[in-house]
């Protein structure tokens, strides 16, 4: 099995898979948030974890406040 590189989204602080984002600094959960990117369809491990892009589910006090606005 192959190791996908790991790096670190500037905006939530989660790991994700470099190769799963269309942008480089950011996972693909908060692109898509901010920028109206295509989000990963999530599949979690056990442990909370995606198995598709590496996002553990974290999430900034900013993209947290733009989700609770968008509810609204």
């Amino acid at each position: 099995m192959t190791r996908r590189a790991t790096v670190q989204c500037d905006e939530c602080g989660s790991p994700f898979f470099r190769d799963s984002s269309t942008m480089t600094g950011l996972c693909a959960e908060c692109a898509h948030v901010l920028y109206g990117y295509p989000p990963c369809v999530h599949a979690f491990d056990d442990v909370g974890v995606c198995n598709l892009c590496g996002w553990n589910q974290s999430r900034s006090t900013y993209i947290a406040t733009l989700l609770d606005e968008r509810a609204k």
